[in-house]
């Protein structure tokens, strides 16, 4: 099977018609792609197609506890008159003998005084055909198994259920019943137990017979009185969700007209006020730099060009102290030549040489001093000049590009109080909010006392279902034709006895099959590929054991939450490959708490290959950027839901939310 087209015509949230077609163009590209935010329609989308297929017994997620009617009344968009209705077309496509044949169910209704009058009709290769209308509902079995439905079209709910392993156990048991036909079966033992049932009261006693009928009176008002509890729980809960709606709308508008900055005026005034002291003490910081050695930046070539006249100068200096010093040894040399008798010619040639080597050492005639800096002075103008200033100029920077900083969120916070609203302006739409929260919570009172007016009403019928029950099988101990009935009544029960252990040997045969499968999906999704090395369902109580490489049981606390939902989805991949149909699958916010790799796997492995139709529901959050990158090779046709909250109304256009 393939779904070609779906039709929304003022369903939910989708105002007008929509429509989306779904035919894969090749069998690479065998996904497409549905992005909304929260409250868009993914979930009304997803109902819609289940609703097409199988009207009344569908499990739709949004239906509630009322009665169909009351549901299909609360389905027509909000932006219409009741009686103009809604309606949903669903085209798919499978082959039979050989040829392409091609399907269109078409499922409109409208509004009436006590729910809604809905028409079904459908289309065999673009003809009315009268017959499989009527009959739809004994048919649809054959193209969708109603009860192997939910492993092919479910939500991120369906996937968080399974994920605990103690929630698990009821969808294996109801799964596997189904892929086996052991609804039938379930269905057998049913009516044989209506059968005993009915030849009991058939053969009673007239007292006993009397005593029946009021019995039964009883329990048919106890039914009416349910029903008529379910519709108070269906207007409940369509006078809650209205209420939260006017709720939602005044949020969103009171935000829209800064209300969330009034609401948050005094956490901004008190952010002003630090930034302001702030701003104020890295002023204090600069004033000390600015009171510092920082301003000689400003002559820093002048500065170098003084510590350089400075090491002239004292170097001049240093050499005319050695030319003091070797006037002084000179003269005593001279002394000493004399007092020896060296001839005169010598002295006087040592003394002229001397003489010149000095002025040699001397240099230039030593001029007035223009720094006054001794040798610790230059030094310390050096250190200055080679890093400390460097430092005092690092820091000043730091100190702006804070100042800076601080000076731009100031200017935000000033932006965001000046659109504060006076509260005034606001007054009555706080007004109209609180009025909203108390019929939110009116409704969901009201809601909680239909509900308990329900589960009254079910109790009674249930208890009243035990009286008559105990009553039958006294009328049958009353019986006087007693060895026909007692015989037809021990064969019943015979044969209800074998079929309960059919029923146990058909699962216990098969559920080696389905472990496999499940195995098998779960390795080729998991990034721990031998973290599980083996699956067992217990066919009594269909309980799952999971086992490590050792062989150990693995609880599922030692699993994380991605780890627990790849198992999920793992079940129902292996579940629906052991069903044998090759059906669409349809999936709503699959992704809520993977990681990143654990969510990469489930983009590159399953969703290509989890069937040749794959229809994804996501979020921007779920199918981000990155993930469309990788899923987008294998996607065929992508629309993008954009929900206005003014006007409640979702329109479809083609291309993703990326």
């Amino acid at each position: 099977m393939i779904f070609d087209e779906l039709v929304l015509h003022n369903v939910g949230v989708f105002g007008g018609r929509h429509s989306f077609t779904l035919t894969p163009p090749t069998p690479s590209k065998p996904v497409t792609l549905i992005g909304a935010l929260n409250g868009g329609g993914k979930t009304t989308f997803l109902d819609a197609i289940q609703l097409a297929l199988f009207g009344q017994l569908a499990r739709t997620t949004s239906r509630g506890n009322g009665s169909y009617q009351q549901y299909l009344r609360r389905l027509i968009h909000n932006g219409v008159p009741p009686e103009d209705g809604a309606s949903i077309e669903l085209a798919f496509h499978i082959v039979e003998q050989g040829q392409d044949r091609h399907y269109r169910v078409c499922r409109s209704w409208a509004g009436t005084s006590t729910g809604a009058k809905e028409r079904l009709d459908v289309l065999v290769d673009d003809r009315p055909d009268i017959t499989l209308s009527r009959q739809w509902a004994e048919r649809v079995d054959a193209f969708v198994p109603r009860g192997v439905a939910e492993l092919f079209f479910f939500d991120g709910e369906k996937i968080e259920t399974l994920a605990e392993l103690d929630n698990a156990r009821e969808v294996l048991r109801t799964a596997i019943g189904a892929l086996l036909g052991l609804d039938l079966v379930d269905r057998l033992a049913a009516d044989l137990t209506v059968v005993e049932r009915n030849h009991k009261a058939d053969h009673a006693t007239p007292a006993m017979q009397k005593l029946l009928d009021v019995e039964r009176k009883k329990l048919a008002t106890y039914r009416q009185d349910r029903e008529r509890a379910k519709d108070r729980v269906a207007e409940a809960q369509g006078a809650h969700d209205r209420a939260e709606k006017v709720l939602h709308d005044l949020e969103v508008k009171i935000q829209l007209e800064g209300g969330e900055l009034l609401d948050r005026s005094r956490e901004l005034e008190a952010a002003k006020l630090h930034l302001t002291a702030s701003k104020k003490d890295l002023d204090t910081r600069l004033t000390d730099l600015a009171a510092g050695a920082l301003p000689l930046q400003l002559v820093r070539d002048q500065l170098e060009t003084l510590a350089d006249h400075a090491d002239v100068e004292l170097e001049r200096i240093h050499l005319h102290d050695i030319a003091d010093l070797l006037k002084s040894r000179d003269r005593a040399t001279i002394q000493q030549l004399r007092q020896h008798n060296v001839p005169d010619t010598v002295v006087q040639a040592l003394q002229r040489s001397l003489t010149e080597d000095r002025r040699t050492r001397r240099g230039s005639p030593q001029r007035a001093r223009i720094t006054d800096l001794d040798r610790d002075g230059l030094a310390a103008l050096r250190q200055l000049l080679e890093s400390g200033l460097d430092r005092e100029i690092h820091a000043a920077q730091s100190l702006i590009e804070q100042r800076q900083a601080v000076e731009n969120q100031v200017e935000n916070i000033l932006r965001g109080l000046a659109n504060v609203p006076s509260e005034e302006a606001l007054d009555d739409l706080h007004k109209r909010r609180n009025d909203a929260h108390r019929a939110v919570a009116a409704a969901a009172q009201a809601l909680t006392h239909a509900e308990a007016e329900v589960a009254a009403a079910s109790a009674a019928e249930e208890e009243m279902e035990r009286k008559l029950s105990r009553l039958l099988d006294k009328a049958a101990d009353e019986m006087t034709a007693a060895d026909d009935s007692r015989r037809l009544i021990e064969h019943s029960q015979r044969v209800r006895a074998t079929l309960t252990k059919f029923r146990h040997e058909a699962t216990r045969r098969n559920v080696d099959r389905i472990q496999k499968l499940i195995l098998e999906s779960l390795q080729r999704l998991a990034r721990k590929n031998r973290l599980i090395t083996d699956i067992s369902i217990d066919p009594e109580t269909f309980s799952v054991e999971l086992h490590g490489q050792d062989g150990t049981v693995l609880l599922p606390q030692q699993l994380s939450a991605g780890e627990r939902q790849l198992l999920a989805v793992s079940m129902l991949w292996g579940l629906a490959q052991a069903s044998g149909r090759p059906l669409p699958v349809v999936i709503d916010t699959p992704l809520g708490r993977l990681d990143g790799i654990h969510r990469s796997h489930l983009i590159e492995r399953y969703f290509p290959q989890a069937s040749h139709q794959v229809i994804l529901l996501s979020t921007d959050q779920e199918i981000d950027e990155a993930a469309w990158n990788k899923l987008r090779k294998h996607v065929g046709h992508t629309y993008q839901l954009e929900h206005d909250t003014n006007s409640g109304v979702t329109t479809a256009k083609t291309g993703y939310l990326w």
